[in-house]
């Protein structure tokens, strides 16, 4: 792609932190839920989210597992890709909850985590502990709990594995640091650890974000990539300032200082679609956590999120997300 030319963009009058409203609208929650201490030889796998969150204490089907080597090392095996050597220090999150298999060096009989976990509810982190009487991996086990993301654009763009190793870079100061007090939190509870370990994991993942958006390359898409750009980042924070507002590709080119057919170009570019069908889906992510959070009629959501009618606002509903924003909604946990 060319050099974007230093177009005079306008910017919403509060600065708006277009990442922070992105993980406000997720709501997220994070949680240590054990320690594994896996001795030579060993291997277990880890179902995919939806079917571990019915067998672990949570409130939603929507988890991000996350792991962080505390100390040895390990294999992490996703299917359909090669395996990943996790060393001493590094931090893998899985954004999409795959299943995904975690091994030592020696070859073992696949276990699934799930049966070396005793019944919920747990008072304090598990230890658990598996294997032979070989060489020790112990592995922080935890989990980030968010909204139905329906079509969130955070997590839709992400890769499917996200690995980082901190003392690969030292500009990772920080997050090498944050990984390396959820480890030794989750590792050696002390008082408040209960309180300070759901922080750490929230705080981990945004770094881990700002390490995957900062990696990127000019030659990338997708939402983060697009944050970057100066035209199509610029178009976004408007977006997500007014989302109520009634745009026109011509009215947001105007703010952003570029012609519509350069703003169409790269809001397609990055994200595969005009800028106007992306606000219409994030009118209807919007509508989707107000129907989670109030008992309003749905009637009202579609009048406050910009639609002719119910029936409009109904049919849009189940084109984007597979069912009727009704039904959708009686399958939803209140919050």
């Amino acid at each position: 792609m060319t050099q974007t030319p230093p177009y005079l963009t306008e910017t919403p009058a509060d600065g708006r932190d277009l990442l922070s409203d992105l993980l406000g609208g997720m709501h997220l929650s994070g949680v240590v839920l054990f320690r594994a201490e896996f001795q030579e030889p060993w291997s277990v796998v880890t179902p995919d989210g939806c079917n571990l969150a019915k067998v672990l204490p949570f409130h939603t089907e929507h988890i991000i597992p996350f792991h962080i080597v505390a100390a040895g090392g390990c294999w992490l095996r996703l299917k359909d890709q090669p395996p990943v050597w996790l060393a001493e220090g590094d931090a893998v999150l899985l954004p999409y909850g795959d299943s995904h298999g975690l091994c030592g060096r020696e070859a073992a009989a696949v276990v699934e985590v799930g049966s070396l976990l005793p019944p919920p509810p747990w008072a304090d982190i598990l230890v658990v502990e598996h294997g032979g009487a070989g060489a020790k991996t112990s592995i922080i086990c935890g989990f980030l709990q968010c909204d139905e993301l329906l079509f969130h654009p955070l997590l839709r763009y992400l890769p499917r594995l996200l690995r980082v190793s901190p003392n690969e870079d030292s500009g990772d100061r920080w997050l090498g640091f944050t990984i390396l007090h959820t480890a030794a939190e989750a590792s050696r509870p002390s008082p408040g650890s209960r309180s300070m370990l759901p922080r750490l994991t929230e705080l981990m993942f945004v770094e881990i974000l700002r390490a995957h958006i900062h990696g990127l390359s000019a030659d990338d898409a997708g939402l983060f990539a697009a944050l970057k750009d100066p035209v199509a980042g610029a178009a976004l924070k408007w977006l997500h300032a007014e989302p109520m507002k009634d745009w026109s590709v011509e009215d947001l080119a105007h703010r952003v200082g570029v012609s519509r057919s350069v703003l169409t170009e790269h809001f397609r570019r990055y994200l595969d679609q005009p800028p106007i069908r992306y606000l219409a889906k994030w009118r209807l992510q919007l509508a989707a956590h107000q129907m989670k959070t109030d008992h309003l009629p749905m009637k009202a959501i579609a009048d406050q999120y910009g639609f002719e009618s119910e029936a409009a606002f109904s049919r849009a509903f189940k084109r984007c997300f597979g069912l009727p924003p009704r039904d959708w909604s009686q399958r939803q946990p209140r919050v």
